[in-house]
């Protein structure tokens, strides 16, 4: 297996600087359907860790639906010999980082779906969830990191 990607090369989230982001976590999972509920569970569990119990929820699907894409997509480029995906989490106190990797070039397209289709929602639950989101391709080339940043409003 290559070496793991920097998630914080190429384009960064907006605001992202590794000193500003003292809280992290980072789990890489086999690209598998069981690595959903394992990453869901993590970012609930970290979430609450750092004091940002109120954020756990709306983490959790972010982190839901860019994991389920993840495995989707190294699924379909498993050729390549990697099966895993990755997720990090970043958080200031305030908002948390939601980064997952996965082997795939391919960037994500949000789609819309229509009202009897079962699938293609994802990226649109994540933009409206969001207070931003992005994707870039890792600097080694080695796929991309799809990225979305949950704010819990201005600072009391």
């Amino acid at each position: 297996m290559r070496g793991t990607p920097s998630p914080i090369t190429g384009p960064r989230p907006p605001s992202v600087d590794d000193a500003g982001w003292p809280l992290q976590s980072h789990l890489e999972l086999g690209a598998y359907p069981t690595a959903v509920p394992c990453a869901r569970l993590h970012s609930r569990l970290v979430a609450g860790e750092w004091g940002l119990a109120g954020l756990a929820e709306v983490v959790e699907l972010v982190v839901s639906e860019l994991t389920t894409n993840a495995v989707q997509a190294t699924s379909a480029a498993a050729l390549t010999g990697t099966r895993s995906v990755r997720l990090w989490l970043r958080s200031d106190g305030r908002r948390i980082v939601i980064q997952v990797w996965d082997d795939s070039l391919q960037s994500p397209v949000r789609r819309d779906a229509g009202p009897d289709a079962e699938s293609g929602r994802g990226l649109l639950l994540v933009d409206s969830l969001s207070a931003d989101w992005g994707s870039h391709q890792s600097a080694d080339g080695s796929g991309k990191v799809v990225w979305a940043v949950i704010d819990a409003g201005p600072p009391a």
